[in-house]
């Protein structure tokens, strides 16, 4: 018995040790008793504002925020919490902080000032950076928008502050770019173009007509993969607003008819896939899905992986694993990589297929580089099989 229970507290003390290893999050507190506690710390807050429906917000939550790294850079200078966005107390919030996209990350000072913002999901590494710069004055949003508002326009601070206020989601961000642009003669240096293709987010920004317009060039600096897929996002974007949330189908279609002619029939029935998906309603989801990937799939890894995944994490049957199985297959088949590679192991494991799983996690593991978090993933569900 006095073994058991030793045994039982070591397990305690293994999972505390984890929880503290990373960032250590407030769980359950009000945002008053959030605030109440950074002043009493005198310490920062990092607000993780997420949404429960929100892909890159669990992977954030999975994958960077347990890493120890993260715990020792943030945990000395940040009370740290979460909260739901589109639920209770973070609704108000959402509409008192501008929180359009998920998950945005709002930085505090111990007397519950906005100081700064972030936005996305990203490395342990670059996620560090951010919430640094929130520390600094020298960097943190507001303290730079104020200097712009104050007349500061030379072009090496307008640079920066064009990529601080995207970040932030300030309206600001576009004239700052076409501020900059100006000052810098509207050169297409290779640093611009990569500016002007990050802070590019809409259809209406300027930097979408200057890459429609200079496409040679920006095919050179990021690649043609890289500049097809923006245009296609911020092209499907627009599309999207015009469907509203799928009460105008015909309104989406005539969007990607206007800026991507040919392509109306693969987005329009990934238009639909997508509406399935944000309702819940996976019975309808299965055969669309299926019949998409035989239809326009084939020959694009990227789209055929998301459907065998979603086939992977929304059902048990047989029938529907075997479709995953087969679609993820043909992923592999078409560009082999770690993402697609570790999908197929992971169908094989929920099918009990320990060796064809193991198998594919290995060809995972063998073309990811040391010291990654990549490796690390794959690393982990190889132990998972034994």
């Amino acid at each position: 018995m006095k073994k058991i229970f030793t045994a039982i507290l070591l397990l305690i003390s293994v999972k505390n040790f984890a929880q503290e290893a990373g960032l250590q999050i407030e769980h359950g507190a009000t945002w008053q008793q959030i605030l109440d506690k950074a002043k009493k710390e005198n310490k920062f807050i990092l607000l993780d504002a997420y949404a429960s429906w929100c892909g890159p917000c669990k992977w954030m939550a999975k994958e960077v925020f347990p890493k120890k790294e993260i715990g020792e850079a943030l945990n000395p200078y940040f009370i740290s919490a979460k909260i739901d966005m589109e639920k209770g107390e973070g609704i108000e919030l959402a509409k008192k902080y501008n929180v359009r996209s998920y998950p945005t990350y709002l930085y505090f000072d111990s007397n519950g000032n906005l100081v700064h913002r972030g936005l996305g999901s990203m490395p342990a590494e670059d996620f560090i950076k951010v919430c640094k710069a929130a520390l600094d004055p020298n960097q943190q949003y507001v303290s730079q928008r104020e200097k712009y508002l104050s007349g500061k326009k030379d072009s090496a601070f307008l640079r920066q502050f064009a990529t601080v206020a995207a970040d932030a989601q300030d309206s600001l961000a576009q004239p700052v770019l076409s501020e900059f642009l100006h000052s810098a003669n509207n050169e297409l240096t290779p640093a611009n173009i990569q500016l002007i293709h990050y802070l590019t987010s809409s259809l209406h920004d300027p930097g979408f007509a200057i890459m429609q317009n200079n496409a040679d060039k920006f095919i050179a600096v990021i690649g043609k993969e890289n500049y097809n897929n923006t245009l296609e996002e911020l092209v499907w974007n627009e599309a999207k607003r015009a469907g509203k949330k799928g009460e105008d189908k015909a309104a989406f279609r005539k969007v990607i008819a206007q800026y991507l002619p040919g392509k109306e029939n693969i987005l329009s029935a990934e238009y639909e896939l997508s509406l399935l998906k944000r309702a819940g309603n996976w019975s309808g989801y299965l055969p669309k899905a299926e019949k998409f990937a035989n239809d326009f799939a084939q020959n694009d890894w990227e789209r055929l992986n998301e459907i065998a995944n979603n086939f992977l994490e929304n059902y048990s049957t047989k029938d529907a694993l075997l479709k995953a199985k087969k679609i993820s297959l043909r992923s592999v088949e078409v560009k082999p990589n770690y993402v697609n590679l570790l999908t197929t192991a992971q169908i094989f494991q929920k099918m009990k297929d320990k060796v064809n799983a193991k198998k594919y996690a290995d060809k995972a593991f063998e073309i990811t580089a040391i010291n990654t978090d990549e490796r690390a993933e794959v690393d982990e569900f190889i132990k998972s099989l034994k």
